[in-house]
């Protein structure tokens, strides 16, 4: 339900605050008083389209407020905690506003959202009925729920949508597989040339370093030759006149061994000295070794040039390094070897399909049945409440037809095989329409108090707003109209704008719209009416006299018999 209303500078309310109850709430007024507004700001407060005419005059923006109750309203918590939205003992606190430069806000809980999130959430917990906006039984896509609630299938229902998404996930995947299948199809033979091309030029990781440095070697082998050459005549003494390094450094190691003989603080640089020998003199066998060694073979060098070439085409198609083109040879054996198992996974997957859209179309069709059983009676009812409500020739039909291609061809949907509507027909010999084609603003919203009423036990929206219900209607038809909004106001909140007594009596509580004139500004103003105002209110509708003593006798008696308030 909605607790708190708050209005600032909306239209010609100047400043509205009225806490509203449970039950049947009405609002009522003179002609022209404003009565509407309520149901306007509360539309606006929901999300329906407005522009900088809803500003009252004068003032630089226009806002609405309200304090909601979602304490028997499931659909809409769980749309708050799938938006990460937090409410507060079952309370939500909404905020809309417009500027007269064209802007405007909203807010639930203080976190802005857009407009169609607001009217998102909102039309999970509200239905108001009078105006062609923001009202569910327009959306022909929600009657079938409606349908389905009345037949007591949602179960059943449940359990279909998740077959149902099970199935389509199915199909996804076995078109994504299919498409893959067909892609590689179509390159398999590049893709066989490619393992080929990389597998007969045997590469291996590392290989391109080694042969990198086994270039610069070969390519400049002479230098090197020369180097070596001249390293090792310089460490064996080979053709130099001072027999060279080793054989300087032996005669050295003898010379400080006398030395160290004399004088003993020379022994550690003996030691010292010896093992620089020993050093030096390895060092010149490696390299006279690697000299005798080192040959210039001009076919290897060819080969490593030639081989390198070859590493740097294969890189340039299929990779930046060695490595890299090895893991697209891999990759294209891994595409080669799906490939060859695809006609094994496609008849396993086909088989799969087939069988969830066996048991789906079992499941859709025996909806389907128990849809149409269940219409018959869903009409029936609905139609005997119209007749108490003044549309006694008013025949509603529940078209359901079944959803298909024009060659015949079951097309499933989330919900079913079937596409319901719900069409009236108002008066004796017109043809069933749909609801939104309903001109008369009073036969709509009788159309969907009887329907709710019908309904009233298993409908989840737990605020119901009619504005326009009695127009047109008087006498017995209005009691009737009263008496089946009580009858709704014991399981839902029910707003309803009426300028009928014998409705307004009925009512647990009523408020008055006034317009008033305040320095030289209209206004319009909203208060509650204890039982004296409401009787001198309801005197009023009933005859445009307040004092008459006859029209408060008369309002009185209305209050006693219909209304359930004990307010003094």
């Amino acid at each position: 339900m909605i607790e708190r209303l708050v209005v600032r500078d909306f239209a010609l309310i100047e400043s509205v605050e009225v806490d509203l109850p449970k039950g049947l709430v009405v609002f009522s007024g003179e002609t022209g008083a404003g009565k509407s507004l309520v149901v306007e700001a509360i539309s606006f407060l929901f999300g329906a389209r407005a522009d900088s005419s809803v500003i009252r005059e004068g003032a630089e923006e226009c806002s609405v407020s309200g304090t909601l109750l979602l304490e028997d309203s499931p659909l809409a918590r769980k749309w708050l905690d799938e938006h990460d939205i937090a409410c507060e003992d079952y309370r939500v606190n909404l905020r809309r506003g417009f500027r007269n430069n064209g802007r405007s806000f909203c807010y639930i809980q203080n976190q802005s959202v857009s407009r169609n999130d607001l009217s998102d959430f909102t039309s999970l917990f509200a239905d108001i009925h009078g105006q062609h906006e923001h009202q569910q039984l327009m959306n022909a896509d929600l009657h079938g729920q409606l349908l389905d609630s009345y037949a007591s299938l949602e179960g059943e229902r449940t359990l279909y949508e998740e077959k149902y998404r099970t199935w389509v996930a199915a199909i996804q995947r076995y078109r994504a597989a299919v498409r893959e299948a067909e892609a590689h199809s179509k390159e398999k033979e590049y893709l066989e040339f490619i393992v080929h091309e990389i597998e007969a030029a045997k590469l291996s990781s590392g290989e391109e370093e080694a042969l990198l440095q086994e270039e610069r070697i070969l390519a400049q082998h002479e230098k090197l030759f020369a180097a070596v050459q001249e390293l090792s005549s310089i460490l064996s003494g080979s053709g130099a006149e001072d027999g060279g390094v080793v054989a300087n450094l032996r005669k050295a190691c003898s010379d400080i061994q006398v030395a160290s003989g004399i004088d003993q603080g020379l022994s550690d640089l003996s030691k010292r000295l010896s093992a620089a020998f020993f050093e030096v003199d390895d060092i010149a066998e490696s390299i006279g070794a690697y000299r005798e060694n080192l040959r210039f073979d001009p076919e290897r060098q060819t080969w490593v040039e030639n081989r390198l070439a070859e590493l740097r085409r294969l890189k340039k198609k299929y990779g930046a390094s060695v490595d890299e083109v090895l893991e697209r040879a891999a990759r294209a054996k891994q595409s080669l070897l799906t490939l060859s198992s695809w006609d094994d996974n496609r008849e396993a997957m086909e088989r799969e399909i087939r069988d969830l859209q066996s048991d789906l179309i079992a499941r859709a069709q025996k909806l389907s049945q128990e849809r149409r059983l269940a219409a018959e009676d869903f009409s029936s009812k609905v139609e005997n409440i119209l007749a108490d409500l003044g549309m006694q020739s008013a025949r509603l039909h529940v078209a359901i037809d079944r959803n298909q291609t024009e060659d015949g061809k079951v097309v499933l949907k989330p919900t079913g095989m079937d596409n319901i509507e719900f069409m009236i027909a108002p008066n004796f010999g017109e043809s069933p329409r749909a609801l939104a084609k309903i001109a008369s603003g009073g036969e709509l919203s009788r159309v969907a108090l009887a329907i709710k009423t019908v309904l009233a036990s298993k409908d989840a929206i737990p605020l119901l707003i009619f504005d326009e219900i009695d127009a047109g209607i008087g006498g017995e038809v209005a009691v009737a109209v009263g008496s089946y909004l009580q009858k709704i106001s014991k399981g839902h909140q029910v707003l309803c704008v009426t300028h009928l007594a014998s409705i307004a009596a009925y009512a647990d509580s009523q408020f008055k719209v006034e317009k008033q004139i305040v320095g030289e500004r209209t206004v319009t103003n909203v208060y509650e009416l204890n039982r004296s105002q409401r009787q001198e209110e309801i005197a009023r509708m009933l005859a445009g006299d307040r004092n008459n003593q006859t029209s408060l006798s008369h309002a009185a008696e209305l209050l006693d018999r219909f209304s359930p308030s004990q307010l003094v």
